[in-house]
């Protein structure tokens, strides 16, 4: 017997398309995810939604690594319009651990475009003895590239850059984000570390984090830390979570850093995500027009990835906007979360999963899928 829910939308007015459905019943029913919500909006308003699985349309969803463009690249751009930070000033300018760093002289705009150099990921919480030595040891880290040479995705940056923006605005940064985006758009479900009375509404994610333990032993075996300090600390941690990871931050660095960092930490509904989506378009509610085109903006043109401000372009070769324009804009989250945005057509696609749980999982193909059979939605001729 087949484990999939079906949820239709009571609203006459929305499409509950039975090949979106049947797509994401069959990833259920093949185990690659456990539950899915999706939202597809033309024109500011939702013309398509469903649920399949084990959830409810307004169930809660660890957004992994869409936190980077809803959080950071959003918070980055509210203050460059208040002139707060320019996108071109450097790391070392506003923050002092990295100033003898190679990392000095990346400036705000390469660490959002994933050309700062960093690498892309290191286990922090086994390499500093407490959250407050994440930043020194980021800047020991030698870099990966020259900065505004390569793309290579990186956590790291955008750590950085959280942290940045705690030190701009003087508070932290899921403050920040409550006071500047959640309360101006009426964001309810939408926060960092949802407190216990939400967890019956949270996806869970991963029994015990095996995945990032993995990786943390590959260091090892192929020897990327040079460092005898860093390769002893790697051999003998044994912090590793076992239980099942339901109602706190999967990603482990977050979880070290309090479960709030910018580059990981936000839980919300479909609903939600989607409504943060239509601040980055033209008609922003919370940036003027000129800022939003940086979102349409090639700031990576010739390099292995199509990057604008915080985002993904459907250009690029690996790009999961299948059927989208070409300056459309996306993100994913390795939870299974993804969103992207197609000014040209003026449509928004969220679709929110939970792929690592029981086990990770490869949603490519299926993100791809849904994109393109969503892209059709409500067309005719």
């Amino acid at each position: 017997m087949s484990r999939t829910r079906t949820h239709v939308s009571m609203d006459a007015e929305l499409q509950n398309p039975p090949a979106l459905r049947e797509l994401l019943e069959a990833a259920v029913d093949t185990g690659e995810i456990q539950s899915a919500v999706w939202l597809v909006s033309d024109r500011g308003k939702p013309i398509a939604e469903g649920v399949v699985g084990a959830a409810q349309p307004d169930t809660i969803y660890d957004l992994a690594s869409l936190t980077k463009p809803l959080v950071t690249a959003l918070l980055c751009a509210r203050l460059i319009e208040c002139g707060d930070c320019a996108a071109q000033d450097t790391l070392g300018k506003w923050l002092p651990a990295l100033r003898d760093s190679p990392y000095a002289r990346a400036s705000i705009e390469q660490a959002l475009t994933h050309t700062a150099g960093f690498p892309a990921w290191l286990p922090l919480y086994v390499l500093c003895g407490n959250p407050g030595e994440a930043l020194a040891v980021i800047a020991q880290t030698p870099p990966v590239a020259a900065p505004g040479t390569e793309v290579v995705y990186s956590d790291l940056g955008y750590i950085v850059l959280g942290q940045l923006l705690e030190r701009l605005t003087g508070q932290p940064l899921d403050a920040s984000f409550d006071e500047l985006v959640a309360h101006p758009l009426g964001l309810t479900s939408t926060r960092f570390c949802p407190p216990p009375d939400w967890r019956y509404r949270v996806a869970p994610t991963e029994d015990g984090n095996a995945h990032e333990r993995r990786m943390t032993e590959q260091l090892v075996t192929d020897g990327r830390l040079a460092n005898p300090d860093a390769q002893a600390r790697l051999r003998r941690y044994a912090g590793w979570r076992t239980s099942r990871i339901h109602g706190e931050v999967h990603d482990g660095n977050a979880y070290f850093l309090g479960g709030v960092s910018g580059h990981a930490g936000l839980f919300s509904t479909a609903t939600e995500v989607w409504k943060l989506v239509q601040v980055f378009l033209p008609d922003s509610p919370l940036l003027r027009p000129t800022t939003c085109r940086w979102f349409t903006t090639n700031f990576t043109p010739g390099k292995a990835e199509d990057r604008s401000f915080g985002w993904m372009l459907a250009s690029s070769p690996n790009a999961t906007g299948v059927g989208l324009s070409p300056t459309a804009f996306g993100h994913l989250g390795f939870t299974g979360t993804s969103a992207w945005c197609d000014p040209q057509t003026t449509r928004v696609y969220v679709l929110l999963a939970n792929r690592t749980f029981p086990f990770r999982a490869s949603l490519q193909d299926v993100r791809r899928s849904f994109h393109a059979l969503a892209s059709s939605v409500g067309n005719h001729g």
